[in-house]
């Protein structure tokens, strides 16, 4: 086979192609570090370093969760020791004065600082992380809470059976709620009301939805959308006083912990209004103090402060050697801001008087040494002195004197009423107010949001939770922080020892509750912990694995590059030796 010089000089340069894509090759290797690069460089290698790699970024993609997770928790911590160090201020505060040698006057400078510290441990309850609270579960949503329930719910129709309600600024229609006569338990009454107020057409087309709960004793309206602008209240129906919705409160999902305004009728009311759920519009004007709205006709009203100390005196008249121990105001719903009078009928029984109302509110009851004596929303202690107990005969006046915080006020039906930063409504019913029918507004604290966890994946079908909702950090077992501290300012203002040594047992619930959670908390970031280094174990373990499926054997490169230059540089000499001896050099 004859081979001519074209022949020799294609093989030639094509082995000189071929040695220059080497040379390339093995340049790129030794830039990159990596032997395999491409499918094609090694196609069972390249399929192993594709595994590692998702392996790896699996890892890493863990590894920021635990990072944001420990970030999250460790500031959970930081806010909750901040809540332990107030409720410890405030248990010196409560040990402090209960004492005797503080009076009236040192107790409402103490209620000044409580007061600060309910507001810190609010401002710490709602506190946020990059625009999220860290205490609010995944979302918080307006409410509206009505008043206590007792027994079960009666409804009638054609009598009590008709709710209307507002959702998110959205008023419903008339909502019809029974066709016949029926008596639901709360938790019946909450299904009943969530699924008929969903299905109103007006609400339905708006797109609103709301979820009704049971809360212990009442019905709680959750507007199902999320912030400022989630809010409930129940404006008109004939069944409002069965479902308790004459009053209660109402409230934004805007923060987490809100404070609440709870209006109350009196239990002694003869007129024919009802008043709104109330509303802390305004929170810096909220002094947390109670109020009570006393109509004064049927078309004027004043506003007092009942958050104040109660008066006790002995008759100059009494034989025996009882004195007064204590007294204050202990349940601003149920006051009638009468005058009352305890009675000795023997050294061992007594009798409870209305003196405004010509009425006995008790008789027949038992007279123990220093045992409180409640009613009316007021407590008394009196105890026997030196010289023996009460002698028959006996007897010790009692009487609260609000301060008044606007007098006259004209009444007109349905207008907003705003007392100390609390807005309400009252309006004609079945009638308008009488003189002497009082509505009670009563201040706390109500958590928004939900109970549910935000959990991070640290491994495969593994999570932790990142986050403690605030029902389980200020409110689980037994502990409610903010409604003893509401309690401790309400004993103090109104010069209530006995109130103020009540508190105690709740602070130091509340100190040992938060102290648990911190310690929940702790196992919480520990466990990260201990993930976050089994993780880098793994990492390293796979980053090793994917340098020797990629990763190149530099001094075996670099040794074949040079190689491979050396022979570029023999086939192009011996290229252009072929050339120069050929006969097209010859003709050129």
């Amino acid at each position: 086979m004859r081979v001519t010089e074209s022949h020799v000089f294609g093989v030639l340069a094509n082995n000189l192609q071929r040695s220059r894509a080497r040379l390339l090759d093995l340049q790129r290797q030794v830039s990159t570090g990596k032997a395999v690069s491409r499918p094609s460089d090694d196609p069972s290698a390249f399929h192993h370093i594709l595994h590692h790699k998702v392996s790896l970024a699996a890892i890493d993609q863990r590894l920021r969760n635990i990072s944001f997770g420990r970030t999250r928790l460790d500031f959970s911590d930081q806010v909750l020791t901040g809540v332990s160090d107030s409720l410890s201020r405030l248990q010196q505060l409560a040990v402090q004065f209960r004492s005797d040698t503080n009076g009236p006057a040192e107790r409402v400078i103490g209620a000044a600082e409580v007061r600060q510290l309910f507001a810190q441990l609010q401002q710490l309850a709602n506190t946020g992380l990059n625009g999220q609270p860290i205490f609010t579960g995944t979302s918080t949503h307006g409410r509206a809470t009505g008043l206590s329930l007792t027994g079960s719910v009666a409804l009638t129709d054609g009598v009590n059976d008709t709710l209307i309600v507002e959702v998110d600024g959205v008023r419903s229609g008339t909502i019809d709620l029974t066709s016949g006569t029926e008596s639901l338990t709360g938790e019946e009454a909450a299904s009943r009301l969530q699924s008929l107020i969903n299905a109103d057409t007006t609400l339905a087309g708006a797109g609103k939805r709301v979820t009704v709960t049971f809360d212990t004793d009442r019905l709680v309206i959750a507007s199902d959308s999320h912030g400022l602008g989630s809010q409930v209240s129940v404006v008109g129906g004939s069944s409002r006083v069965s479902l308790g919705f004459d009053g209660g409160s109402t409230t934004t999902g805007e923060v987490p912990f809100a404070l609440t305004a709870t209006v109350s009728p009196g239990s002694g009311n003869t007129g024919g209004a009802m008043a709104s759920q109330g509303q802390v519009v305004d929170p810096n004007a909220a002094t947390l103090d109670d109020y009570v709205i006393r109509f004064t006709s049927a078309s004027t009203y004043e506003v007092l402060n009942v958050t104040v100390p109660a008066t006790v005196s002995a008759s100059a008249a009494n034989t025996g050697s009882a004195r007064v121990m204590d007294a204050g105001m202990i349940d601003p719903r149920s006051l009638t801001l009468h005058q009352y009078r305890i009675q000795f009928t023997s050294p061992t029984q007594y009798s409870v008087l209305d003196v405004t109302a010509s009425t006995t509110v008790s008789s027949g009851n038992v007279f123990v040494s220093g045992a409180p004596i409640e009613f009316d929303g007021l407590r008394v202690v009196l105890a026997a002195g030196d010289g023996g107990g009460p002698q028959t005969g006996d007897q010790f006046d009692i009487s609260l004197t609000p301060k008044t915080v606007a007098a006259n006020q004209p009444y007109l039906s349905g207008q907003p009423l705003t007392v100390a930063g609390i807005r309400l409504r009252v309006t004609n019913d079945s009638g308008t107010p009488a003189a002497g029918d009082l509505f009670a507004i009563v201040t706390g604290m109500q958590y928004q949001g939900d109970d549910e966890l935000q959990p991070i994946e640290v491994g495969p079908g593994q999570t932790v939770p990142t986050n403690l909702p605030g029902s389980r950090a200020f409110t689980a077992s037994g502990a409610d922080i903010f409604g003893s501290v509401k309690q401790l300012v309400r004993a103090l203002r109104s010069n209530d020892r006995t109130g103020i040594t009540e508190t105690l047992g709740g602070l130091n619930q509340g100190i040992s509750h938060v102290g648990s959670v911190l310690g929940e908390i702790g196992a919480l970031s520990n466990r990260m912990a201990v993930g976050a280094d089994q993780l880098e174990e793994a990492k390293s373990f796979y980053s090793e694995l994917l340098s020797r499926s990629e990763d190149v054997d530099l001094a075996k490169a670099i040794s074949d590059l040079m190689l491979q230059q050396y022979v570029i540089e023999a086939a192009g000499r011996t290229l252009t030796q072929v050339f120069d001896s050929s006969l097209l050099r010859y003709l050129r």
